[in-house]
């Protein structure tokens, strides 16, 4: 099985060989390059062309934004996770807005770092969004603080076929195409036109930025996005071999479900 090639690009020494640690133990995901800098970081990826780049927010030589828009500008194929201890608002909203698909909060509950920093990684290579649980609210606050759009949600819903709503809701409350092509009895290729017609209507490149700016336009709500209080369990994902994953349950303190989508 071919591995899966990341570069990360993280200036603290201790977080950079830990994340690199964590994810060679899989046995799935190869670890390419440790780069500390933004700048080389974006050298290192125009050279090697990773499938997936892992990137801390705040970094010393250049912010990490810029570095997350430049490599998405270039390679629009690559995935990008972050992986910070930022969670403000303004940050969360300009990661995921220049091209971030996946956000990981390294201030995580020390015994399930290593859980969700894997599903992380795996669910940007999946073509899936991530959302760390400890942000959910944040996410949540910041779309309904937005203003108000110039057109109202029904001029904007007269614009989307109704099956594309209904690919955009599936896929919102964290379906992937697959599952959205057995529900709705269709090919996955034809999931994928619904959700490229829905992005090219919405001017966004990715699910995450379009489920974000349905909901800001009223044409989802945020019941579609299925994120729950949980106070028992919390469901994480885990790896039992090199072909699949499952979902096993997890007792924890009271939190939010990451959400995926």
């Amino acid at each position: 099985m071919k591995p899966i090639n990341v570069v990360i690009i993280e200036n603290e020494n201790i977080s950079r060989i830990g994340a690199a640690t964590i994810l060679s133990e899989t046995g799935r995901i190869q670890v390419c390059s440790l780069v500390k800098y933004g700048k080389e970081g974006i050298e290192i990826v125009d050279k090697q062309k990773p499938d997936i780049v892992i990137i801390n927010i705040d970094l010393p030589d250049i912010d990490g934004i810029d570095v997350i828009s430049t490599i998405k500008s270039k390679h629009a194929s690559i995935k990008i996770v972050v992986m910070t201890a930022n969670s403000s608002r303004d940050t969360i909203n300009a990661a995921i807005s220049n091209g971030a698909d996946c956000y990981y909060c390294k201030n995580s509950v020390r015994e399930e770092v290593g859980e969700r920093f894997v599903e992380a990684v795996m669910a940007a290579y999946n073509n899936e969004s991530w959302i760390d649980p400890t942000i959910n609210r944040i996410l949540i606050d910041s779309l309904r603080s937005n203003d108000t759009p110039d057109r109202n949600a029904l001029d904007f819903l007269s614009d989307f076929s109704t099956k594309e709503i209904t690919v955009l809701k599936l896929a919102a409350g964290g379906m992937k195409n697959n599952e959205i092509a057995n529900v709705m009895y269709v090919s996955e290729g034809t999931v994928r036109s619904y959700l490229h017609n829905s992005f090219i209507k919405l001017g966004v490149k990715d699910r995450l930025n379009a489920i974000r700016e349905a909901i800001r336009l009223g044409i989802l709500s945020f019941t579609d996005m299925k994120i729950e209080e949980v106070t028992q369990e919390t469901h994480t994902r885990v790896k039992t071999n090199h072909k699949s994953q499952k979902d096993t349950a997890k007792t924890s303190n009271k939190g939010y479900k990451g959400w995926v989508a």
